[in-house]
């Protein structure tokens, strides 16, 4: 196969990638139903995707967020998908996840749970658990 033919196949699979990829969300993404959050799982099924469960009456939710939103701009370059949950909102979701304590930050992968973190951590210890939680699940 000549190379003119071969840069073509290339170019032509490169672009059947890129319209069949979906973008990644430029922020952290607020779920605003049920089926918003079926959405993410199954629109990200090959990325790991972060959810942060809280309350606007918590605390330590309150305190966590900075890190969260920061840690999404760090990640974002790895394929992670940040998402924060409202269990007053979502409560269906977070019983399903058997959630009990906020807050508390499950992370997904292709459907399933692949971590659970409760409570808060300080922004460089999330990073790390992240970091873990990337390299156990990368093919």
């Amino acid at each position: 196969m000549s190379q003119d033919k071969e840069l073509e196949l290339i170019r032509r699979k490169k672009m059947i990638e890129m319209m069949t990829t979906k973008q990644l969300p430029d922020s952290v993404v607020n779920i605003s139903s049920v089926d918003h959050f079926n959405e993410i799982v199954n629109d990200y099924i090959d990325n790991i995707i972060i959810v942060d469960f809280w309350a606007a009456w918590c605390g330590p939710c309150k305190a966590f967020a900075p890190a969260f939103e920061a840690l999404q701009k760090e990640f974002k370059s790895k394929g992670v998908i940040f998402a924060k949950l409202n269990v007053d909102d979502l409560g269906q979701i977070a019983q399903q996840f058997q959630v009990s304590g906020i807050p508390t930050t499950l992370f997904i992968k292709n459907k399933k749970l692949v971590h659970r973190q409760v409570g808060m951590a300080p922004k460089a210890q999330f990073a790390s658990i992240i970091d873990t939680v990337i390299k156990k699940n990368t093919k």
